[in-house]
């Protein structure tokens, strides 16, 4: 048989075993070597063995002709083969990171829904509900007690028998108070009632009256010494800024009995009453379901911005705090009306005592009514807190986080109006 490869690229001469090798041709100046011939291996670059023989190749296991060893006759030389390069960069071990190992955030994970949403939107409803009433109720007090003020002083003598007649300011005064709070905290409570929004008032007697007791003398001391924390904190405003608060002034001498009796209605019995019934009562016990601190915080806060001073405002806030967690922890608002009167009623034996004795004496006074108040109240403290557990503060059914109920409460047109009003009213008694 004839061989039929290319007798150009064969060798022609030489012995019989020369005459079996492929061509010796190396790459030269980077040029690719030439191709193996037919019937010779390109990689070892030895003949292929006949079919069906099991006689292994010549020249089985050396180096390529015409290429270096461990290189692919058809690449360029002096590149780097493809296939021994990693085709990816090196990854981390499998479920590094919790996907397998690639980032998180490599993926884009659809947002599981809040299973509360709906709750949420409906207590966040409600809570606004809630404050859109107190709000108008606030605001129905500061425009009443305007709009009041204006007409009365329109009507003629009016505005002599009020400056000139003690008997007739003071009971004008207890009749005012009562109208101006009761009458529109009144409707917001009808109104709270027929929205399902609040229950019956706590108007019973305490769980426990021996521990109501002792937080009424708690209460007093801890108005006591609010009124002190205010009275600093406003020294320090003045030191630092030259901010001077003021207040609304009183004239009132008690210098008699009927005097006394008066004013102690106007200024210590109607406003714990009307005050406790609009605050603790309507604004508080409308709350509580979304948890007592909530409840006590608010009802403390809309408090204090009702005073309408910086004068009275740090210490109604205090004052309110306290009066709020007495009235939770009894069950009665009767305790909370107690602490009230008590706080008034020793103001007003405060001016009595500067009214009626020697600049001498006035200090030595005041000096034995404040620290008898502050050793009871600290008696009080120990034996309450001795005798009787830790009453907790109940945490309520609401949803919402702190943060969530606050912005609902406040956020509300009406509460954000009465704010802003009683914000002006305040700024009236800040000396610049």
């Amino acid at each position: 048989m004839e061989n039929n490869y290319n007798p150009n690229s064969a060798p022609t001469t030489g012995t019989p075993g020369e005459q079996n090798q492929p061509p010796q041709n190396p790459p030269q100046n980077g040029q690719i070597p030439p191709r193996a011939p037919y019937g010779y291996n390109p990689y070892t670059g030895a003949p292929n063995p006949a079919p069906g023989s099991s006689v292994p190749p010549q020249n089985a296991g050396q180096p390529p002709v015409g290429a270096p060893q461990g290189q692919n006759p058809y690449q360029n030389p002096y590149e780097q083969p493809q296939y021994n390069r990693p085709p990816y960069p090196p990854q981390p071990p499998y479920a590094q990171n919790g996907y397998g190992g690639y980032p998180r955030h490599a993926y884009y994970t659809v947002p599981r829904p809040d299973p509360l949403f709906g709750k949420k939107q409906e207590e966040r409803r409600t809570v606004k509900s809630i404050s859109v009433v107190h709000g108008l109720c606030v605001l129905g007090f500061s425009v009443l007690a305007l709009v009041v003020s204006f007409l009365l002083v329109r009507i003629p003598g009016f505005y002599r028998n009020y400056t000139g007649n003690t008997y007739f300011s003071n009971a004008f005064d207890a009749l005012f108070s009562l109208f101006v709070i009761g009458v529109p905290f009144l409707i917001g409570y009808v109104l709270l009632r027929r929205k399902k929004r609040i229950g019956d008032l706590p108007l019973g007697t305490p769980y426990d009256g021996k521990a109501a007791a002792l937080l009424v003398f708690i209460g007093l001391a801890v108005c006591i010494a609010g009124s002190y924390v205010t009275g600093i904190f406003g020294a320090l405003v003045e030191s630092i800024f030259g901010i001077t608060f003021t207040m609304p002034e009183d004239t009132t001498v008690l210098n008699n009995a009927p005097t006394l009796l008066l004013y102690l209605l106007g200024m210590a019995a109607i406003p714990a009453l009307v005050e406790e019934f609009a605050i603790r009562g309507v604004v508080m016990q409308s709350l509580r379901r979304y948890g007592d601190k909530f409840a006590i915080f608010m009802s403390a806060l809309v408090f204090a911005l009702m005073h309408g001073n910086m004068v009275q405002i740090p210490f109604a806030f205090i004052a309110g705090l306290m009066i709020g967690y007495a009235v939770t922890v009894t069950g009665s608002m009767w305790t909370g009306v107690a602490i009230h009167f008590l706080n008034n009623f020793v103001s007003v034996m405060m001016q009595v005592v500067q009214d009626n004795l020697p600049m001498s004496m006035q200090n030595l006074v005041l000096l034995g009514m404040i620290a008898a108040i502050f050793l009871a109240g600290i008696i009080c403290t120990v034996v309450y807190f001795k005798t009787y557990a830790r009453v907790p503060l109940a945490k309520g059914e609401s949803v919402l986080e702190s943060r969530e109920k606050n912005r609902a409460y406040i956020g509300t047109v009406p509460m954000v109006l009465a704010i802003l009003y009683l914000a002006v009213e305040t700024i009236n008694y800040i000396e610049f």
